[in-house]
């Protein structure tokens, strides 16, 4: 559909305040650098709401967002060496470095041993919402990667639990879905937030992507409060929950559907609405 000319002014006009507050930002970074910045990792599972949360923080004036594509620390949506994001850090002028190395969340530990005074922000999503994206963006991306885990990556990791690895394993299979393959990597990213210990941490935050789009300002003022970093209402100016619960449950299969209610409760203490 050809966007129409208010469409595209608009369009245009959003990138202009965005170009023109960054600009703004680094120049106020320059004029009030920060005496030792500290990083900050948002974890958790693509299509889960970490976007948005990287996005409301890079509005502060005292933090900069490196994303994971940015060539400063990342290759491949992955981080260089922690060398490199050491250095990232170092030289940074802001209160709060951000990272957003959503691919290797199970790192959380190693991230909070390798950086002092860091933080994570670890975001979730109801598995349903979530695999529901996943399917529609990633496609079969995210059945490669699963049989990728079975096949290699599972004999390589110690951090996840046997009875995790062999629950996948179990269900990996040669017509493995779309749907059950998204369900399976929610699993083991949200998993990762226990058995990382992350739960009992007090440098670890949860937090839901229905919280952030539901009630914005209470979300973002409690996540500033765990950062000590100033809120300010721009943050928030434009998240909107437009896309919960907007489409049917997906096609998982019953054992599937189970662990991932489970470890969603397990998370947030609450019943998924409309789940068997």
């Amino acid at each position: 559909m050809t966007l129409n000319v208010k469409s595209k002014r608009f369009i245009f006009s959003r990138r202009i305040k965005r170009r023109t507050r960054y600009l703004l930002k680094k120049l106020y970074q320059v004029i009030f650098p920060s005496h030792g910045s500290r990083a900050v990792f948002v974890l958790g599972s693509g299509r889960s709401g970490t976007d948005i949360v990287a996005h409301c923080l890079s509005k502060a004036w005292d933090t900069e967002l490196i994303n994971e594509d940015n060539p400063k620390a990342f290759e491949n949506w992955r981080f260089k060496d922690l060398e490199t994001v050491c250095r990232a850090v170092d030289s940074s002028s802001a209160k709060l470095v951000l990272f957003k190395p959503i691919v290797e969340t199970l790192r959380g530990q190693e991230f909070l041993g390798n950086f002092s005074d860091s933080s994570i922000l670890f975001v979730t999503r109801n598995p349903f919402d979530a695999v529901n994206s996943m399917v529609r963006f990633f496609g079969d991306g995210h059945v490669k990667a699963v049989k990728s885990w079975v096949a290699n990556d599972f004999a390589q990791n110690p951090l996840v639990p046997t009875e995790l690895k062999q629950f996948i394993t179990d269900h990996v299979h040669e017509e493995l879905s779309r749907e059950d393959a998204s369900g399976l990597y929610w699993l083991m990213y949200n998993t990762a937030f226990h058995f990382l210990g992350l739960h009992t941490d007090s440098r670890a935050m949860l937090l839901t992507y229905e919280d952030m789009v539901q009630n914005p300002e209470a979300t973002m003022k409690q996540v500033c409060r765990f950062l000590h970093l100033k809120w300010s209402p721009s943050m928030v100016s434009e998240v909107y929950g437009g896309s919960l619960g907007k489409n049917p449950s997906p096609n998982l299969s019953p054992e599937i559907e189970k662990a991932c209610l489970d470890q969603w409760e397990r998370l947030t203490g609450k019943c998924l609405p409309g789940s068997n």
